[in-house]
């Protein structure tokens, strides 16, 4: 972890992350999560709300058999700035504004919804991987 001080505060170079999850997570890698309101990752509540990032790994998920499963209390490593794959809802064109949906994926950006990225390339379809360049850019008009 890079930090460096500056006075009475801190800069933490590092584009990812390391936390808990708060739920129960299938297939948690390429899905975006955002913090509930115990500061747990966990899904977003609703399509178009705001993400923190997207899971990069899951060495700790529980293998089910049909799924990975990753249990509330584990820990995992999650992509917050920069550009990263993650799991497409829909068909996206190289881009597209993206939002976060319920489910974890992406989807092309509506009115009312917080611009999670950019897509840097195209989905033909839903549960393809994308590459987005985390932004984080306010609500879409």
């Amino acid at each position: 972890m890079s930090q460096k001080q500056y006075l009475t505060a801190f800069i933490h170079n590092s584009a990812s992350i390391r936390d808990v999850v708060g739920e129960d997570i299938t297939d948690a890698p390429h899905k975006a999560v955002a913090y509930n309101e115990d500061g747990k990752l966990v899904l977003p509540a609703a399509d178009g709300d705001p993400a923190v990032g997207v899971v990069l790994s899951d060495a700790a998920g529980y293998d089910t058999g049909a799924a990975l499963v990753t249990k509330a209390g584990m820990e995992l490593d999650v992509l917050i700035k920069d550009i990263g794959l993650v799991e497409a809802g829909e068909a996206i064109a190289k881009g597209d504004l993206l939002t976060a949906s319920a489910a974890g994926t992406v989807q092309k950006a509506v009115s009312g919804n917080f611009i999670f990225g950019v897509a840097m390339t195209a989905a033909q379809e839903a549960g393809e991987l994308v590459q987005i360049q985390i932004t984080k850019s306010g609500y879409q008009k």
